[in-house]
């Protein structure tokens, strides 16, 4: 199986939440991916010492790999946008996560699975409230 880690769980795990790094720890053997837009949330967070630096760097490094936004992961989240924004409030962020998610046709892991659920095709994983 394929997933998709949102930045919700990264930033959890991080953080030490012990329910995140357990859930991290059983997908050891799937496929884990994130997107080039967690990595930019992760980096975002103001005040990043060395250390914690160094310790997202690796944390980043122990996935499969980081998904770019290419011209058809951005297409299809244009036409997410176009699809949902009205109706359900879908934000480009969450579009261009959704659509990476649709282009690996992989499960996407999240908390915030009711920014996610009203798109059809995807499949999404709240690991814990």
């Amino acid at each position: 199986m394929k997933t998709l880690i949102d930045t919700n769980i990264c930033i959890d795990h991080l953080r030490g939440y012990r329910p995140a790094t357990e859930y991290l720890l059983k997908l050891q053997n799937m496929e884990r991916w994130i997107s080039a837009i967690t990595v930019m949330e992760l980096y975002a967070a103001p005040r990043i010492s060395a250390e914690q630096e160094e310790r997202m760097a690796g944390f980043i490094a122990a996935f499969n790999g980081i998904i770019d936004i290419d011209q058809n992961i951005a297409r299809t989240a244009g036409e997410l946008i176009a699809k949902y924004r009205k109706d359900y409030g879908l934000n480009p962020v969450d579009a261009l996560i959704a659509a990476t998610a649709l282009f690996l046709d992989a499960v996407l892991i999240t908390r915030n699975k009711k920014h996610f659920d009203f798109i059809r095709g995807i499949i999404v994983q709240c690991p814990y409230q």
